[in-house]
């Protein structure tokens, strides 16, 4: 991918609340560190091949590569318990931020999460998500992950072990956009697939 606006961006909406997490551990951010840092994710993300412009997930597939970076630059330092206290922080971060709405629900989201997965069956992006999607009611719908983007740059980086934290912004996610988020497999915990089913919340 192209070092473009959204990879130029994405420091600027998440370093307050990573950098945070990471001296709440008492780890120390010399200034060393900090380029470390950025130099991997910009490397990370330049040697990641890139999504259509059009893609609703190139902006998760980003931030992917930023969170990653931190590890990758520095494992004995951001460990994978240290990884997962930055992803706590920032769930708990879009607790705060994020106001409740309906957004999970409204047309948009459910044309666009089936365009999506009608686009991804013939995708030829390497680092694409592959999904199915199926609506059973006004107030339920399910999809279902086959492939992973994530989980894709997982492997190629070499830590496929730190995805599985990822997840857990999901529930975060569809709470605040008004929903009930059931799922029982993920492909970053081990299965063949991720499973999506979507509950409109009680009004």
């Amino acid at each position: 991918m192209k070092y473009g606006f959204m990879a130029r961006v994405m420091p600027l909406i998440l370093d307050k609340t990573v950098y945070g997490s990471i001296r709440s551990e008492g780890i120390t951010i010399t200034k060393e560190l900090k380029r470390s840092f950025r130099n991997e994710y910009r490397a990370v993300v330049e040697r990641t091949p890139g999504l259509a412009k059009d893609n609703e997930l190139l902006s998760t597939l980003v931030i992917g590569c930023y969170l990653i970076s931190f590890h990758k630059a520095a494992p004995e330092i951001v460990t994978e318990k240290v990884f997962e206290k930055i992803i706590i922080s920032l769930c708990d971060e879009m607790k705060r931020r994020e106001k409740e709405n309906d957004s999970i629900f409204s047309e948009k989201t459910i044309r666009m999460k089936k365009n999506a997965a009608l686009r991804s069956q013939d995708s030829k992006y390497e680092m694409d998500w592959v999904s199915t999607f199926r609506q059973n009611s006004e107030d339920n719908y399910e999809f279902t992950y086959t492939k992973c983007g994530l989980c894709e740059l997982g492997k190629r980086e070499g830590c496929l072990n730190l995805i599985k934290y990822l997840c857990m912004t999901d529930y975060i996610s569809y709470d605040k956009g008004g929903a009930r988020l059931v799922r029982e497999h993920t492909i970053a915990g081990g299965d063949g697939y991720c499973d999506f089913n979507v509950f409109r919340k009680d009004r």
